[in-house]
């Protein structure tokens, strides 16, 4: 379950990168990269957090 918490993180992490490159490549819209950054920063925010349950609850057991 680690895992897919980190990958949940790591996926934020391309979709900001992503949003941040579009600005100089002009790629996407700045409606789109505005959600780029809501959506990605949400998904590492959630990740992290999911990732810390986890292992606080991996070591109770």
């Amino acid at each position: 379950m680690v895992k897919i918490a980190t990958w949940a993180a790591m996926l934020g992490l391309i979709v900001v990168l992503l949003g941040i490159l579009s600005r100089f490549g002009n790629f996407i819209t700045i409606n789109q990269r505005t959600g780029c950054f809501i959506i990605g920063f949400s998904l590492m925010l959630l990740g992290t957090i999911w990732k810390v349950v986890l292992e606080m609850n991996e070591r109770e057991h």
